[in-house]
């Protein structure tokens, strides 16, 4: 079950590192700030084992100013986190100088759930060896500990992030920062070299327009209580000790999301594609197989304005006029890259699917399409295809009845034999439930048994009952030899709802 992932930053602003570009190396910390952190960080643990499940949160991240880990107080904490029902992950950013093993011990004394730790480490050039950091990071892996490894983009250092990559086991994400501190582009070569090293880092390069609608249940607490929509939102009214009913409303006053904090846990499909329910934790899904809808998650959906300015062609199955998130493009080609398969899911027919995603269609090796009805494999070396056929004598049915309640008849067709009915209204006249029932309840009861039905808008779309989307993954599984635990699917409807249970 997915839920709401909050951050946390409690008073510490001292490292134990001291590299020159960061402030927080010079502090020197006392004996008092110590305790106040330590102080605010059993409050707020407290307080989240009371709060957690009325808040519908499901997992927690700490992104302290400093170096949090090398002090014992927040593995105390994770521990009891981890212990709770409602929480499926819990971790920290840190720069993983940390003594793992010790760590990883005092873990496991308090009931720590190895399953459910999560660490975001840092690999500091200045402070650090490439083979000191990546034996840290041998141990969290033998540990049974999900992690991700990640370092500032500094062009100098291309050959030391290249080393790291190659001593780091091969299936460690490791991501690359944008320098802020470069004062000039990175040039094409610099892009493609960091590319290599992180396949998502293009992320860091495309502008991020600030969006409300997208950061809904976001929260951060900071350690005397003041709470933020994220990491670099304004100050809100409310505060974390007190009985919040819900996670407010988020308020941003950015005009961009300006790092991966802030882009990284919002509500978009690149984020849950890339890295799963808790995408802040930048730890990636990597799925076996992706399964996407097209209208409404690839593309956006049209309402009938866009439809009556382009023509009732567009309906049907023209081509959309709005493109594909730049984004989610170059998201799914990365996962090409790095040979998952992606397949699409929708209620289009097969030849209207292909001319809407024109951009994109030679990352995919077919799919589900007709809401199920016909399901396509078509890859380099595999092709399998399956149709779920309707009997033709429901034509003539519904022929005598299309005046009465005031329909066009669209047949989809494979070898003369339908596979789908489309029942088309004009616009403005969209179909009622009740309306579809009773159609149903007019054919040969034979016949009704093994239909189903589906509404979208005015078209009143007719299937076999064993045509949907899940079930079509389902089979897609069994000719793949993977579980549906191993994929990933997304949509935005109600055909896409069994689908979607089918990874959770």
């Amino acid at each position: 079950m997915e839920g709401h992932m909050i951050l946390y930053r409690g008073s510490l602003k001292s490292c134990n590192y001291h590299c020159s570009y960061c402030p927080f190396s010079k502090h020197r910390i006392s004996s008092r700030e110590l305790e106040k952190d330590q102080a605010q960080w059993q409050d707020f643990v407290r307080i989240l084992e009371k709060r957690a499940k009325a808040l519908g949160i499901r997992a927690l991240m700490v992104t302290p100013y400093g170096e949090a880990l090398i002090h014992p107080w927040y593995f105390d904490g994770f521990a009891r986190i981890s212990r709770m029902d409602e929480i499926d992950a819990v971790g920290a950013q840190t720069n993983l100088s940390f003594p793992v093993k010790e760590a990883v011990a005092a873990f496991w004394e308090k009931g720590g759930v190895f399953e459910k730790l999560r660490i975001w480490a840092t690999f500091h050039p200045e402070m650090t060896e490439v083979s000191q950091f990546a034996d840290s990071c041998r141990q969290l892996k033998e540990a049974g500990i999900s992690f991700c490894v990640g370092a500032v983009g500094v062009p100098e250092n291309l050959d030391l992030l290249r080393r790291m990559r190659r001593a780091l086991p091969e299936d460690t994400y490791l991501w690359i920062n944008r320098m802020d501190g470069l004062r000039r582009p990175y040039t094409p070569e610099e892009k493609r070299d960091f590319e290599e090293i992180d396949p998502y880092f293009f992320r860091e390069l495309l502008p991020v327009p600030a969006n409300c609608a997208i950061c809904e249940g976001r929260l951060f607490v900071e350690g005397n209580g003041s709470i933020h929509t994220c990491n670099i939102s304004p100050v809100m009214e409310e505060r974390w000790e007190e009985s919040l009913d819900a996670i407010p409303k988020p308020v941003c006053s950015k005009s961009r999301c300006t790092c991966y904090l802030a882009y990284g846990g919002r509500a978009e499909l690149i984020n849950q594609m890339l890295f799963g329910p808790y995408p802040l934790f930048r730890i990636p899904r990597r799925p076996k197989a992706v399964f996407l809808d097209i209208a409404g998650t690839l593309l956006p959906e049209e309402d009938d304005k866009e439809i009556i300015k382009k023509g009732r062609e567009n309906v049907l199955g023209g081509k959309a006029a709005k493109q594909i998130d730049e984004g989610v493009k170059k998201g799914l080609e990365a996962l090409y890259k790095d040979n998952i398969y992606l397949f699409f899911a929708t209620t289009l027919p097969f030849e209207t699917a292909i001319k809407r995603c024109r951009e994109i269609r030679h990352l995919f090796q077919g799919g589900i399409f007709a809401g199920g009805a016909h399901l396509l494999w078509d890859g380099p070396r595999e092709k399998k295809e399956c149709f779920y056929f309707l009997d033709k004598e429901l034509i003539s049915v519904l022929g005598n009845i299309k005046r009465k309640y005031g329909f066009r008849i669209l047949t989809y067709k494979c070898r003369e034999q339908i596979y789908k009915i489309t029942l088309l209204r004009p616009l403005g006249r969209p179909w009622k439930k009740w309306e579809a029932k009773e159609i149903l309840d007019l054919l040969p009861t034979s016949a009704g048994k093994l239909l189903r039905y589906y509404i979208e808008e005015r078209c009143l779309q007719v299937t076999a009952a064993k045509a949907d989307k899940a079930e079509g993954v389902k089979l897609f599984c069994q000719w793949l030899g993977i579980s549906p635990r191993e994929i990933f699917a997304a949509g935005d409807s109600g055909e896409d709802v069994k689908m979607m249970k089918l990874i959770r």
